[in-house]
């Protein structure tokens, strides 16, 4: 029966390494979103669908009439870079020392391959409203464009991002922004660089007027970040030529509260003190295709969000996870979700819970303890059960 797979950890444990094994480097997610569909419905999820963007979206409908949470993961990872560093191949789902290694167990096939189960494992007889499992594509590039077009159909009520929070409640997130800096010279050729205005050199200053912002702080999500990622002068390369332009990159960590005109205003401070006239600073855009031709061109700002300790979703968010035989603590989430979308713009209540860590992203040699993944899928079935009365 579905219910005593979904209920089994060694299935879980095999699903997880078969999601592993399928290299998914964002872009390139359609062979996990074919795997996840197969795995739905054998699990025989009430409705499954890859959508035109290529989310898989999953559904299972409870008997009673009630509100909807949507549980949703990426699919997509980023790069093996450097790949010889790897003492774990990256693509293989070894289990080792009870932990599945490989790219994307930790961030986030694991949540996702828990999502699943924990979905399918619930007692329909039991469950007031639905659950929709979304694995979505792209989160890696756009934060929260994959989830919006989730949402926009399926309209939850509640949605819990499985983003790894070492098995904590999440009730608050730092969002993102992306901002070029554009400086403007005057050329001459590099022989004589005094006849013109290096545009470099006035970068150099308006960057160490930056470097001096104090970053504000949040009493619950922590401290906010600016962090220099690229710098390129204009021409390059500049072949015997004083550069007219330069343009830098910045990417600014946000917290509950910011807003985007306070912080360009302040950047247009730093390059006032900076005495660089004519420079601009503006939002960056970002410009991403889906693996299905779905396009994403717009503004690279992925709101904060918090939810009040004393909101319904967190409360009974921790008390579901407790009768699951879980003992979390409240915690916010330091980098980036598709909670940018689903709380910081679409306003619906949303919380944070998943396996394994922060730490664990991105890294070389990336994990996830097998403990972790099996609570987590209790975890999924417990908040379920404390929202729509659903049994796992």
């Amino acid at each position: 029966m579905p219910a005593d797979v979904a209920n089994n950890d060694q299935a879980l444990i095999d699903f997880t390494c078969a999601l592993v094994r399928l290299e998914s480097v964002l872009g390139d997610e359609r062979n996990v979103a074919e795997q996840v569909s197969r795995e739905m419905r054998l699990l025989l999820f009430d409705h499954v669908e890859i959508d035109g963007t290529g989310n898989v979206v999953g559904i299972v409908r409870g008997l009673h009439d009630g509100q909807t949470i949507l549980f949703d993961a990426h699919m997509d990872t980023v790069d093996v870079v450097p790949a010889d560093a790897w003492t774990h191949e990256p693509f293989v789902g070894e289990v080792a020392d009870g932990s599945i290694w490989g790219r994307g167990s930790s961030d986030m096939k694991g949540a996702l391959a828990a999502m699943v189960y924990a979905a399918a494992g619930l007692e329909r007889a039991n469950l007031a409203g639905s659950v929709i499992v979304s694995a979505s594509v792209g989160e890696e590039s756009v934060e929260g464009a994959a989830l919006r077009a989730v949402m926009e159909r399926h309209q939850p009520d509640f949605v819990v991002i499985g983003e790894a929070s070492d098995l904590n409640l999440v009730r608050a997130g730092r969002g993102r922004a992306e901002f070029t800096i554009e400086t403007v010279g005057k050329p001459a050729h590099a022989s004589d660089p005094g006849a013109g205005i290096n545009a470099v050199h006035l970068m150099a200053a308006v960057i160490g007027e930056i470097e001096k912002i104090a970053m504000p702080e949040h009493e619950f999500v922590g401290r906010g970040v600016m962090c220099l990622t690229d710098i390129i002068s204009v021409p390059y390369p500049a072949h015997s030529v004083v550069p007219s332009g330069c343009r830098a990159t910045y990417e600014r960590r946000l917290l509950p509260g910011e807003e985007r005109d306070a912080i360009e205003a302040t950047l247009l401070e730093a390059c006032a003190r900076a005495e660089a006239p004519d420079t601009v600073v503006q939002l960056a855009a970002t410009d991403y295709g889906t693996y299905t031709g779905v396009r994403w061109v717009e503004p690279k700002w992925f709101p904060p969000w918090e939810l009040g300790e004393d909101h319904h979703l967190v409360q009974e968010g921790l008390r579901g996870l407790r009768g699951a035989g879980l003992d979390p603590g409240l915690s916010s989430y330091q980098f980036c979700t598709n909670g940018a979308y689903s709380a910081g713009v679409a306003g619906v209540p949303t919380i944070g819970f998943g396996p394994s860590t922060e730490q664990h992203a991105h890294v070389v040699d990336e994990f996830i303890e097998i403990d972790q993944l099996v609570r987590a899928r209790r975890g999924y079935a417990g908040i379920t059960t404390a929202l729509l009365g659903g049994t796992g």
